[in-house]
């Protein structure tokens, strides 16, 4: 009866010990999220905070697959659209008060590593950005009467393209710290309000915290 209990002591710790070694294989993380946007034209730059969500599967020790989703808000800007262009048929600039959304959703290859105390990793993801400043702009300057040269409305989509890595520092054996993440992200809102440039360049920086199991 000793031996037996012995044996199912034994066989319980050795279980507990393979279930704490074996590898995470899902990772779910929540973040703050910095997005610096260089739209190009007349258009200012905007400089956005926000935050959001990602989910990675790992099919192998170092590889998995993420989906990421990313949510900054409603922001507000005061476009001078110059004088007698495509965008503002008048003698003087056309004052626009515009506010737009922006959010974004990726999907791609994602890599992990262990070094001494850290864990980096790098990603590749390719999906669809939200920004409707283009379009209100529009709708703006065309209710006044004064942009009637703007060749169509914009889309509010376009292709985005991540590419960048971070660094987590583990806590507890389920949890990360996200010390940083920077992205660059390709964004492709080219129309008639984004003149010689049909992409943009856009700057991203992520921090937050990591549950795996």
């Amino acid at each position: 009866m000793k031996k037996l209990l012995l044996l199912a002591l034994a066989t319980s710790f050795a279980t507990t010990a393979l279930a704490q070694d074996a590898p995470k294989k899902v990772e779910v993380a929540a973040d703050y999220s910095y997005f610096r946007i260089p739209q190009g034209s007349f258009v200012p730059d905007a400089a956005l905070n926000g935050g959001g969500a990602s989910i990675a599967y790992y099919f192998f020790k170092h590889v998995g697959l993420k989906a990421e989703f990313q949510d900054y808000g409603t922001y507000a800007q005061n476009i001078t659209v110059p004088a007698s262009t495509q965008g503002c048929n008048s003698l003087s600039g056309c004052q626009l008060p515009v506010s737009g959304t922006v959010f974004t959703y990726t999907i791609g290859p994602v890599m992990r590593f262990r070094v001494k105390h850290f864990e980096p990793f790098a990603e590749v993801m390719i999906g669809g950005a939200h920004n409707n400043i283009f379009r209100n702009i529009y709708n703006s300057c065309t209710a006044q009467g004064e942009c009637i040269n703007l060749s169509k409305l914009p889309n509010n989509t376009a292709f985005d393209f991540v590419i960048g890595g971070g660094l987590d520092l583990p806590f507890r054996e389920h949890i990360s710290f996200r010390l940083a993440q920077i992205d660059y992200v390709r964004t492709g809102f080219g129309n008639s309000l984004v003149i010689g440039k049909s992409t943009q360049d856009n700057l991203r920086a992520q921090a937050g915290i990591v549950v795996r199991f």
